[in-house]
């Protein structure tokens, strides 16, 4: 019996790596890609490096595109639905503390709330905000000054993937 119990979380524990070996490959597969604008800071962390810490400009949210109540608390889940524009930049369209419907060319990501300013813009995270890509320490990406077009996997059971970093054209 013991030796049945053995196998049975040794082939658990086998499976649980291989599913989330293969979640990241999933992802990209079966994800829709959209493209958000940033700004970006190079904040240095002794535990995890060089990294580039993405502020998009999606998630800060107009006050004629909120749609929610007004006991928001902080870390809640809010639900932003995007849409693409002329350059195929997705930007916010409306964000709700409910679940909404998105048209076709529309998608909804999740984000959590982290407050509002005095200019009563809401700002929220959607939890892909670290970057850390081959050569993403040089020159390139450690100009505060320049806006970046982020590439977003988003997953159908609601996982997030950056796929791409590139410098924008002034």
């Amino acid at each position: 019996m013991r030796k049945k119990i053995l196998i049975f979380a040794v082939a658990f524990q086998v499976l649980f790596l291989i599913s989330m070996a293969a979640s990241s490959y999933f992802i990209e597969e079966f994800g829709k890609v959209i493209k958000l604008q940033t700004e970006p800071n190079d904040p240095r962390d002794v535990f995890y490096g060089d990294y580039t810490y993405l502020n998009y400009s999606a998630e800060t949210i107009r006050p004629e595109n909120w749609f929610t109540n007004e006991n928001v608390q902080s870390n809640q889940v809010i639900y932003v639905l995007l849409t693409p524009n002329e350059n195929n930049i997705h930007q916010v369209k409306a964000a709700s503390d409910k679940r909404m419907d998105a048209d076709e060319e529309d998608v909804i990501i999740t984000a959590r709330y982290s407050y509002q300013d005095q200019d009563n813009m809401h700002h929220v995270n959607f939890g892909v905000n670290r970057f850390y890509g081959e050569g993403h320490t040089d020159e390139n990406f450690n100009n505060n000054k320049k806006r970046y077009l982020v590439e977003i996997a988003l997953s159908p059971w609601g996982q997030k993937k950056i796929l791409n970093m590139k410098a924008m054209e002034e």
